[in-house]
């Protein structure tokens, strides 16, 4: 096995390594453990999450998502202080509820059950003919989810006798993985607006326009794209580094990240954001000559 590959699959068990030991983990401190720069370890991550050897956490913790193995969903619980207050109100409801009627909840409550999808699964039943959502814990097991339903059957309510089953079992919703797989039906419709990865395909549109072939990537999010691309200029074929985030104003602190990376790769580094750069970024740029550009692309 050439030494290069060999380094790669053993930066990738250290990673692995790391995160068995440690559970959910953030970006930065497996870097850190694996002696990587946070770019290089995000793009490792990116790769094992593609493999299906990591998950990774919808909840953020700051602009991080949380990466861990299976069967260390629990151990997100230890990040909830993350969440923001109604999201916290709605974990704190449905954690010791188990489940709750999406209808009977304050529309405050509502909206934080959808945006904490570590911690709570919809699932879609049927009660007296009508099709109602339910939200169900992570945690809570099939055994204990039917014991759960039970309790919302009209006959349990009003004493009358069982002459239909009140509670349809249907396929899971959005399960987390099959073992969980219970109740449920379709997804809710998500609005075009909602079209995840709009912004880089608006990207790789521009690039194309501007004649820069994307020759490699490392990672790819829904706002973050970072690879190599290739230009034809008066002196031949000229690769950058290509950095693209969505943020509205990119720091002189980002600048010097971008720096490291010019003289890890040997190459000049190109900076694609929808922002500006902040004033001592722009003084700072001019410092640097050919070594970083930045483009705002204005899509």
């Amino acid at each position: 096995m050439p030494a290069n590959i060999a380094k790669l699959a053993h930066d990738k068990e250290i990673i692995l390594s790391y995160i068995s030991k440690n559970g959910p983990s953030l970006p930065v401190h497996i870097a850190k453990a694996a002696d990587l720069s946070i770019l290089f370890a995000s793009a490792f991550l990116s790769e094992l999450y593609s493999e299906g050897k990591i998950k990774m956490s919808n909840m953020k913790v700051g602009s991080s998502s949380l990466y861990y193995l299976a069967g260390q969903e629990q151990m997100l619980e230890n990040f909830t202080n993350y969440l923001n207050q109604k999201e916290k109100e709605a974990f704190s409801l449905l954690s010791s509820k188990k489940i709750l009627m999406d209808a009977d909840q304050a529309p405050a409550i509502r909206v934080a059950l959808r945006a904490i999808k570590d911690f709570a699964l919809p699932l879609k039943i049927r009660i007296s003919e009508e099709e109602k959502i339910l939200w169900k814990y992570f945690t809570v097991e099939e055994a204990e989810l039917n014991s759960l339903l039970e309790e919302l059957s009209p006959n349990k309510k009003t004493g009358e006798s069982k002459t239909e089953q009140p509670v349809e079992k249907k396929e899971a919703l959005l399960p987390r993985d099959k073992s969980q797989e219970v109740l449920v039906a379709k997804p809710e419709k998500k609005h075009k607006t909602e079209n995840e990865g709009e912004f880089i395909k608006k990207v790789k549109n521009y690039l194309e326009k501007k004649d820069l072939e994307i020759i490699s990537i490392f990672l790819e999010k829904r706002k973050e794209l970072l690879g190599i691309i290739r230009t034809n200029s008066f002196f031949g074929k000229q690769e950058y580094y290509l950095i693209v985030k969505d943020k509205k104003r990119v720091t002189e602190a980002e600048l010097d990240l971008a720096l490291e990376k010019s003289q890890a790769e040997k190459m000049p580094v190109l900076i694609i954001a929808p922002g500006e750069l902040d004033k001592k970024a722009s003084m700072r740029i001019l410092s640097l000559r050919n070594l970083i550009k930045f483009i705002n692309p204005e899509i």
